[in-house]
């Protein structure tokens, strides 16, 4: 068996180590060989099954080269679906394919299987095709100007659809990419100084350290403000984060707007095409619409996902789709005539408060704020025809946890108007977070209806 694809694969650096091309493509080669030989291939999936960004890589190009889709986030048991073959990493981080029984039968052009983050409620099994990942390379190396002389550094999970679509920009530009095992304050500013990166990409909570950095350091600001491209996606750019970012650095961030469903990505802001305020134009081929009472966003377009696969059976459920085809996202927003799109926020999460509506991220962004703060995450209790009564939790390492709660209040007196202040602060040492890193908004809301139910 000769693989597909296995020959020309761009340059690969993990965790600081060059790979050398022969042996990336040696390691692609075999590892596409053991998956055949478990019984992978169109309809029987192969399942990444550890973080390595090394076996990560090689399983996403051994997967396509044998024709099997590949389970993304499958590690879960509760989120397992079964596949014909499941890739480890040996201790050297080298793919190792482990045999299993029974694989679920998929349909046969799923290319990938993501998992929604679950961040507010289930995870959901997206089943996305051949054609919307390769539309997805191309459209966003198109719209970002990413080329053969760009360095990627990407220290992000390569398990979620956000790692995925970088990996899938590296194979259609030929760019040099820089896989980490995490993220790492100190790494990543030396891989800046010393690797000549020019594309950096990561999530909010990432930024809001590096910002914090380049406030405290003019070389680290420097570092970040010479990178081309300073990508941010995963969870809400908030506008405090966009303006403290720019404003120790000098240099925007460069944010979009996304989901599992859909490519991932969607709109982009890019380098000299760039709105403050939007989540960038839609890549080419995308359509996007404002519908209802709600102004939900819909989307259409070459990357949409097939449905959402039914784990136990492989049976697709196009539920989200509208009867003409195009995706509900579960997102507020405005587009305008020329493609630039604005979210309002999630619909689940969006907040009312005696008849008033109330963005999370509003409330968040204040609470943010406050001397001693590092995140915030807010979310909503429903007390029958009141409305909804807003709880901010707040990380912090701070001892002192009334003084912050009091901190956090004073803050958002200063800046919300009555209906949107919190009427609840409880300082968490962390944050519970999804896989992804989003916030477990679930989580949050269980902790809040258990102290309410408590208090009364």
């Amino acid at each position: 068996m000769t693989p597909r694809g296995v020959a020309g694969l761009p340059r690969l650096t993990v965790d600081g180590e060059h790979v050398p091309p022969r042996h990336l493509a040696r390691l692609v080669t075999r590892t596409a060989r053991a998956l055949t030989t478990a019984g992978a291939g169109p309809g029987r999936a192969a399942a990444l099954a550890c973080d390595h960004p090394l076996t990560a890589v090689v399983s996403a190009l051994a997967a396509e080269a044998a024709g099997a889709p590949l389970l993304l986030d499958g590690a879960a048991p509760s989120r397992r679906i079964a596949a014909a073959a499941a890739v480890h990493a040996t201790s050297t981080g080298e793919p190792v394919v482990e045999v299993r029984p029974r694989p679920l039968a998929l349909p046969e052009d799923t290319a990938a299987v993501f998992w929604t983050s679950g961040s507010s409620g289930d995870p959901k099994a997206v089943a996305v095709p051949a054609a919307a990942l390769a539309h997805q390379g191309r459209a966003t190396a198109t719209r970002m100007g990413i080329t053969a002389a760009d360095r990627l550094l990407l220290p992000l999970p390569l398990r979620h659809a956000y790692g995925h679509s970088v990996l899938r920009v590296w194979r259609t530009s030929g760019a040099h990419l820089y896989a980490e095992s995490g993220f790492h304050l100190r790494t990543t500013l030396t891989r800046l100084a010393v690797e000549g990166i020019t594309s950096l990409d990561g999530v909010p909570t990432m930024y809001r350290m590096l910002a914090a950095e380049a406030a405290r350091d003019a070389g680290s600001a420097r570092l970040l403000a010479a990178l081309r491209i300073r990508g941010c996606g995963g969870d809400v750019l908030t506008p405090t984060l966009y303006d403290d970012f720019l404003a120790a650095t000098g240099a925007p961030l460069h944010d979009g707007y996304g989901l599992s469903e859909a490519g991932p990505n969607v709109a982009l802001n890019a380098p000299g095409d760039l709105r403050p305020g939007t989540v960038g134009r839609l890549l080419d081929g995308v359509r996007a619409r404002v519908t209802g009472p709600r102004r939900e966003i819909e989307i259409a377009g070459p990357g949409l996902m097939r449905g959402y696969l039914d784990p136990a059976t492989g049976a697709l459920d196009r539920g989200p789709f509208t009867a003409d085809g195009w995706l509900r996202t579960g997102d507020t927003g405005t587009v305008t005539a020329d493609g630039w799109l604005t979210v309002g926020g999630r619909i689940k999460e969006i907040l009312v408060v005696h008849g008033e509506t109330v963005a999370p991220t509003v409330v968040e962004d204040a609470a943010r704020a406050a001397d001693g703060v590092v995140d915030a995450a807010v979310v909503g209790i429903r007390h029958g025809d009141r409305g909804d009564a807003v709880w901010a939790f707040v990380e912090s390492p701070d001892n002192d946890h009334a003084a912050v709660a009091g901190r956090v209040a004073e803050a958002c007196r200063r800046r919300l108007p009555p209906h949107a202040r919190p009427r609840a602060v409880r300082v968490v040492p962390a944050l519970p977070r999804t896989s992804s890193g989003k916030h477990d908004r679930v989580r949050l809301r269980v902790w809040a209806s258990d102290a309410t139910a408590v208090a009364a």
